[in-house]
């Protein structure tokens, strides 16, 4: 994104653009980060994992992580918006939860503590959660 987009972004009442010139860049807007995002896809399936530990990780994804799945939000929204922000931040997570926990993924990640979880018997509501759960924990036991 270019400093004029940038400068627009953060503008939050537009003030100074002409409705052609708000228009063009609302569609780069939408436009750029979609392809952005694809091409992201497209790195994390393709690059070595030498490449990707330099683009993935805990320094470049936490900010975007947090300022997307955050509801709070330093702009005064209503009601009607909170609710709709509500609504597609939980859709997300419930899918980006739901795809990081797969069964397939915790038995790869962590498979140690799935044996345990699935030999102890842990049965849960729904499946995912015990999968997360494995992954949570192994995770957790790499940060100590």
């Amino acid at each position: 994104m270019g400093n004029s987009m940038r400068k627009y972004v953060m503008n939050e009442k537009k003030n100074g653009y002409s409705k052609q010139t708000q228009n063009v860049y609302n569609n780069r807007i939408k436009n750029y980060p979609t392809r952005a995002l694809r091409d992201l896809t497209l790195l994390a399936e393709k690059l070595a994992e030498k490449q990707q530990a330099q683009i993935f990780n805990e320094e470049t994804l936490t900010p975007l992580v947090r300022s997307i799945f955050s509801f709070r939000t330093k702009q005064q929204i209503d009601e009607k918006e909170a609710q709709e922000r509500r609504t597609r931040i939980l859709q997300l997570c419930y899918t980006i939860l739901d795809e990081i926990g797969t069964l397939e993924n915790a038995l790869d990640l962590a498979p140690d503590i799935m044996n345990i979880l699935t030999m102890g018997g842990l049965h849960e509501t729904l499946p995912t959660i015990t999968e997360l759960k494995a992954i949570c924990l192994k995770g957790f036991s790499k940060q100590q």
